[in-house]
């Protein structure tokens, strides 16, 4: 929490040390707001862009989180859904949003408002995942489209044009969505043939290969065009262009064109991933094994907890 605040808010008079913050109770958990919570960062930025002199947008959300039901993510739920119309008036198949991010938008994008229409009631009860969710790799680049449409809407005082919006979302349904970490066995992937470490997803591919071949880089040219599986991929493969990290790697490797480079540092995270991996894999199989057996004591559960934390901590601090 304290990294947050010391990057995004000037030290001044009203905030000279950060040891003059209030103490917290160390046995109550809390939760960074800016660094668990996209929408407040958004929230944050907006109110930067916008000169505003107060945080009205941010404790807008807030109020938005306390009185709606929070949005599903990635998981299936029941929700009233909203969708996209199509310049025909068809709703934009496959895609839904939760009524919670829909207020958000509303909120932080006012000329949005009514962009996002309710589906019909049998459609609306039925369980589906948030199209434009935190977490998500699509989230940022919906929320880029929606605020340049939103920008345009002001600065033609006209009502905002959907279909730039449409056009997205209907070429990024037809991809199958990024599954980020998760390994998959015989998935189809893009990679360089001579660096088969470096597998990524169709929507990685689209968002930040394709732009680059298009500017005849030699790097990005090396990958394959189509999707193809990986041969002798063991336990599996994951998408190696999701993150932040890797992703900067990547422009790295474009800017010095220097596929070694690119290479080296595919390999060493693969790496770092098979052995994460697998140790993950042997601590869940030792806790199923005790709590089948009635062996294992609090001690030994606590130790094991500890030990995945450890593992998801490593991952996301040195590898993702």
């Amino acid at each position: 929490m304290i990294d947050c605040v010391d990057s995004v808010f000037e030290r001044t008079v009203f905030r000279p040390s950060i040891r003059r913050l209030p103490q917290l109770n160390l046995d109550t958990k809390v939760q960074c707001a800016f660094g668990a919570s996209a929408w407040i960062r958004l929230a944050w930025l907006l109110t930067l862009q916008q000169h505003r002199t107060d945080l009205t947008l941010l404790r807008d959300l807030v109020e938005i989180d306390e009185t709606s039901e929070p949005c599903p993510g990635h998981h299936e739920a029941v929700r009233s859904w909203y969708g996209l119309r199509d310049n025909e008036g068809y709703f934009v198949p496959d895609f839904h949003i939760c009524y919670t991010d829909v207020r958000k938008i509303e909120r932080l994008l006012p000329t949005l408002s009514g962009f996002f229409v309710r589906l019909t009631h049998r459609a609306s009860h039925e369980k589906r995942v948030c199209g434009i969710r935190a977490g998500s790799n699509r989230f940022s680049i919906y929320l880029d489209a929606l605020i340049v449409t939103h920008e345009q809407a002001l600065a033609s005082r006209k009502g905002p044009d959907p279909m730039p919006f449409v056009a997205l979302v209907e070429r990024k349904i037809r991809l199958r969505e990024c599954t980020r970490d998760n390994m998959l066995i015989g998935g189809l992937w893009h990679f360089i043939p001579n660096v088969p470490a470096l597998t990524v997803c169709e929507d990685c591919y689209e968002a930040v290969v394709e732009p680059e071949v298009k500017k005849n880089s030699d790097v990005a040219m090396r990958f394959n065009r189509t999707l193809q599986p990986v041969y002798g991929e063991g336990m599996g493969s994951s998408c190696q262009l999701y993150s932040r990290r890797m992703r900067k790697v990547f422009q790295r490797a474009l800017q010095d064109n220097d596929v070694k480079y690119l290479a080296r540092k595919a390999n060493e995270r693969r790496d770092a991933e098979l052995r994460l991996q697998e140790r993950y894999k042997d601590l869940v199989r030792r806790a199923k094994r005790l709590s089948k057996e009635g062996s294992g004591s609090e001690d030994d559960e606590r130790r094991l907890e500890r030990e995945l934390e450890r593992i998801t901590d490593e991952w996301q601090a040195k590898w993702e």
